[in-house]
């Protein structure tokens, strides 16, 4: 079975024209944040709701959710004309009315942190650029694009980085959450390959962040989210593009109990098999022959098709061949593209590595789809749940490449990061129903990891719904470096209060 049959979709946003030119003619807007972005000399660069474009560009939005209709779309090409945006921005009115701001840069998100209703959205699509220095092996990334675009160009340099497995995810989001690759096991999240940041400051003035110059930005930067500043370029050690060993196999769900030992074993041993890479999937789906069902993505990044890793795993019958492939990281994100274009609910948690934890979640998927069976109709709904290896070696990882804002250097042993989605194809009513019983199940999960002793406090920003906590989850030490970084490169506060959007580390109290 065909990796894009089994994770979903093929519909991406393959780029539109450039914004249709504005003159003097035609201020005022009626917006004052889009008027102050023409003044200021960005006419061309701004779209209006009256435009095919700007259409265009909401529909390009992955999620249902987020595609909101700002007063008008701003598209910067530059990292100056960025902070030429953002300046503009900020100095209208000094905020008052009810906008705000949001930034864009791959808008593969479930709603509420990368568009809006009532302001404008800076989108970052036109900062695409992807070079590559082999005198210091540095990749050096726009944050608009996506990943399976970023693949492709590398290669063409025989070189790839440690970004999204899925092609159609967004450069900036991903990295700036931290960043689950196929590469954890010896590179850790894909943050913690990023050597420095070119960013735009509040203040108009663009900046770089690395170990040696404004390290405590660089450091906050991996993981700390939307809280500091616009991230405007990423530069990226690079690693030899190497053929990965991939397969999805799938399995019948009676073998339940066999995998859920299996993927523990895997996660309990990673540090013997660091090469190794391994979701487990859940998902029911009335499209398909058997309605719900399972399995796994194994992969080994230096191509071998007989990983000890995976030794226990390998046991348990497929439902039809699935041998490894040879494909480069290029071709597997862009055959492993979960489908958008709906309206999309999740949440997510992390616990002990338990077995008993990973089957007591397959029960309350059970559940789950049962009850929106009852309430919005078997064949409107599709959910996707993972599962994923968190061993304490990620944080040490890390640690060693100066340390990350995740905070899971803090636990004491292995885990799993539990994550839950489920694609609504009816209405936003239905989305909020699946919603509300997705966060209490996720909160009687939570229950039942403390009652077991096994639970563990990381919240995965990537994940996490809007309602959930992630900078909370980092410990009070980062908690209080965050901070302490927001305060000194971000004094006014603004990107606490113009671009409320996202997780704010000024709304943490730990």
């Amino acid at each position: 079975m065909r990796t894009e049959s089994l994770i979903a979709g093929a519909w991406l946003f393959s780029g539109y024209g450039a914004a249709a030119s504005l003159n003097s003619s035609q201020i005022p807007t009626g917006f004052a944040p889009c008027d102050a972005l023409i003044k200021s000399g960005l006419g061309d660069r701004v779209l209006l709701a009256t435009e095919p474009a700007y259409s265009a560009r909401i529909e390009s939005y992955w999620a249902l959710n987020s595609r909101q209709h700002p007063y008008c779309i701003v598209q910067p090409r530059t990292a100056q004309e960025v902070s030429k945006a953002m300046v503009a921005l900020l100095e209208v009115n000094d905020g008052a009315g009810d906008w705000h701001i949001a930034i864009r840069a791959g808008g593969h998100n479930t709603g509420g942190a990368n568009n809006i209703d009532n302001g404008v959205t800076i989108d970052l699509v036109h900062l695409n650029q992807v070079t590559y220095d082999k005198d210091t092996n540095i990749a050096s990334i726009g944050p608009g694009l996506k990943w399976m675009d970023v693949y492709a160009q590398l290669a063409r340099h025989d070189v790839l980085v440690t970004g999204g497995r899925d092609g159609d995810v967004g450069v900036g989001g991903f990295l700036l959450g931290g960043g689950s690759t196929f590469f954890m096991g010896t590179r850790g999240f894909g943050c913690d390959d990023v050597k420095n940041y070119e960013v735009a400051l509040t203040n108009g003035t663009i900046v770089n962040a690395n170990k040696n110059e404004n390290s405590d930005l660089w450091r906050a930067l991996k993981g700390g989210g939307s809280n500091f500043c616009i991230v405007t370029r990423y530069d990226m050690e690079a690693l030899p593009n190497k053929k990965l060993a991939h397969t999805v196999r799938t399995l019948n769900f009676t073998y339940s109990t066999q995998m859920a030992s299996g993927f523990v074993d895997f996660t309990e041993h990673y540090q013997h098999h660091p090469h190794d890479a391994l979701v487990l999937w859940l998902m029911h789906n009335t499209s398909t022959l058997q309605s719900t069902y399972m399995g796994t993505i194994q992969v080994n990044t230096e191509g071998n098709t007989n990983s000890s890793g995976f030794k226990k795993l390998d046991q348990i019958p497929a439902l039809a061949p699935s041998p490894y492939e040879h494909v480069s990281l290029a071709e597997a994100a862009a055959n492993s593209q979960v489908q958008g274009d709906a309206w999309m609910a999740g949440a997510t948690i992390t616990f002990a590595n338990d077995e008993r934890l990973i089957k007591k979640a397959f029960d309350m998927h059970e559940d789950y789809v049962q009850e929106l069976n009852k309430a919005i109709g078997a064949d409107n709904f599709v959910t996707m749940f993972f599962f994923q290896p968190m061993p304490t070696m990620f944080g040490d990882i890390a640690n060693k490449k100066g340390g990350n804002m995740i905070g899971f250097d803090m636990e004491e042993r292995n885990a799993i990061l539990w994550t839950a989605g489920v694609e609504v194809k009816t209405n936003q009513e239905d989305r909020i129903f699946a919603q509300t019983k997705m966060n209490q199940m996720a909160a009687k999960l939570k229950r039942s990891s403390q009652a077991m002793g096994a639970s563990t406090d990381l919240v995965y920003m990537n994940y996490a719904d809007s309602s959930q906590d992630p900078l909370g989850s980092y410990g009070a030490k980062n908690v209080e470096y965050m901070k302490s970084v927001a305060a000194r490169y971000d004094p006014e506060g603004l990107f606490q209060t113009r671009f409320p959007l996202g997780f704010k580390i000024s709304r943490v109290n730990i």
